[in-house]
């Protein structure tokens, strides 16, 4: 089992943008991650779930470990450019984004994701996750 956990031990520092992190799957995949020496940034549409998540980071390990970012994946280009150049404001860098958002409704899915993936496409050296 232990070989299967080492890759989490070298974690250290990595910048990790966590979409749909204000609750489940995402709150959960930030604590783990800034167990594991990770800087979050934490990025979904309720502020106030996120500020929470990022306060009790932070208090936790006593540094600023995580920070919350408004994003709502279905906004528009711009929109979602903003929230990202705030993203990469936090730290300086993402190393990886996790892409757990969810999308439910009807909506001009293709436009989205076209609109989503090539704001973060731009992003030098990064690993791209996607859930949902």
């Amino acid at each position: 089992v232990s070989g299967h956990l080492e890759p989490w031990h070298k974690l250290d520092n990595k910048v990790v943008f966590v979409t749909g992190a204000s609750s489940g799957l995402g709150r959960d995949l930030c604590l783990d991650l800034a167990k594991a020496g990770c800087r979050i940034i934490a990025a979904a549409r309720r502020l106030d779930r996120l500020h929470s998540l990022c306060h009790q980071i932070n208090t936790l390990y006593g540094t600023v470990r995580a920070v919350a970012v408004e994003l709502d994946v279905s906004a528009d280009a711009s929109t979602i450019n903003k929230s990202v150049q705030k993203a990469w404001d936090a730290f300086g860098h993402i190393d990886t984004l996790i892409n757990n958002a969810g999308i439910r409704g009807i909506i001009k899915i293709i436009f989205i994701l076209a609109n989503y993936f090539s704001i973060f496409s731009k992003l030098p050296n990064s690993s791209i996750v996607a859930g949902q």
